[in-house]
């Protein structure tokens, strides 16, 4: 019950109080905030001393002036962390270049470039750039997350993610009676966000075992990312566990709904009533699924997997376990596809950076569902 001026809904989504939690820690313990500067009044050096979870000779960006609200401040120094380097270097098209200067040792070389262009920044306008310089501060260290647009880039992080998407989940169980969900996996920072929310309601798919809708819910608010609905399909496993599979590639447009940080607020909400749109039931990919068990066999699908992600330019070459999962070839029998299915599962739960897991997902999707036709 709710006091006057006030209001609270009661979402009943399993493990919802888990997660609110964790976003609650993070908000108590990481204080986000942005300020903004010139490129000009921005220097670069390389730290002395080794900085835990960042490395040796991290960047160390130093804002000699800037604007924070509306006051005007000198000398901050911020550690770079994410693509935050990367966003600077990419003004002067030398990302690429910078990081191998400091990879190098050639610091100083890098350093005579930037300060090339600070020199064009202070005579011609069309190289001073205004930026929002995002920042994050844990305990006495402040890191820079990320580098915006300073008035076309709107925040949607991990506290705005997660209500509005109960919120939309709730509205679909009040609207559809018997519509029952749980947060099934979750992996959370300060800035990104990605959540999995599985529908309770198993239906049987033969050979491939229970299968249920599920939501991919991800927001990475560092400056290059979005607020990204993917309805996909969790195949096999408890309500715990399982192989998240995407949809069929001419149907994704279908399935996906992409917030970026450009959408104002009001276009993000409005948006956001698509939501229930993408919640539809399983009957038509669980006739895709048996399609795929007439055409293909499980060990053929099984060495199309382990092909993809041992090629040399593949962002797995070097996940020797990922490897290990799929290298035990599958005897042509009855119970084939489920040993194929165990081995997508044990990827699954796999401790590997969440980005890596959805490219993972999607070559795991695209050679279960290429040979569906």
């Amino acid at each position: 019950m709710a006091g006057r001026g006030q209001w609270s809904v009661v979402c009943p989504i399993d493990h919802i109080d888990v997660i609110f939690k964790r976003i609650k820690f993070l908000n108590e313990h990481f204080k986000r905030f942005s300020v903004y500067a010139y490129n000009k009044d921005i220097s670069i050096t390389e730290s002395k001393k080794h900085i835990e979870d960042v490395g040796e000779r991290a960047l160390i960006f130093n804002l000699h002036e800037y604007v924070e609200v509306d006051e005007i401040k000198a000398d901050l120094a911020c550690i770079a962390i994410y693509e935050s380097k990367n966003t600077f270097f990419d003004e002067y098209d030398m990302a690429k270049f910078a990081n191998r200067l400091y990879k190098e040792n050639l610091g100083d070389l890098a350093d005579y470039n930037i300060n090339y262009f600070k020199d064009l920044a202070e005579k011609n306008k069309k190289f001073k750039k205004h930026r929002s310089y995002r920042l994050v501060q844990n305990k006495k260290e402040l890191f820079l997350r990320g580098i915006t647009s300073v008035d076309r880039y709107f925040e949607y992080g991990i506290d705005f993610t997660f209500v509005v998407s109960m919120l939309s989940l709730h509205r679909d169980m009040k609207t559809n009676e018997g519509n029952a969900y749980t947060i099934s996996s979750a992996a959370i920072s300060e800035s990104k966000l990605e959540m999995i929310v599985a529908d309770k309601n198993l239906k049987d798919a033969g050979e491939f075992g229970k299968v249920s809708s599920a939501m991919i819910i991800t927001t990475n608010d560092l400056g290059q990312g979005s607020l990204n609905y993917n309805k996909v399909i969790k195949v096999g496993g408890t309500l715990f566990n399982g192989v998240y599979i995407f949809p069929p590639s001419d149907e994704v447009q279908k399935t996906k709904l992409v917030l970026s940080h450009s959408s104002t607020p009001m276009t993000v909400l409005a948006k956001l009533k698509e939501f229930n749109a993408l919640l539809n039931n399983t009957d038509e990919f669980i006739k895709e699924l048996q399609d795929v068990e007439k055409i293909k066999s499980a060990e053929d699908l099984r060495q199309r997997i382990l092909l993809r992600i041992s090629n040399p330019r593949s962002a797995f070459k070097d996940a020797h376990q990922l490897r290990d999962v799929f290298k035990t070839s599958i005897a042509n029998e009855i119970a084939s596809f489920a040993k194929l299915l165990e081995m997508c599962n044990k990827a699954e739960e796999l401790e590997i950076d969440y980005d890596l897991k959805e490219k993972l997902r999607v070559i795991i999707s695209d050679i279960l569902l290429s040979t569906r036709k």
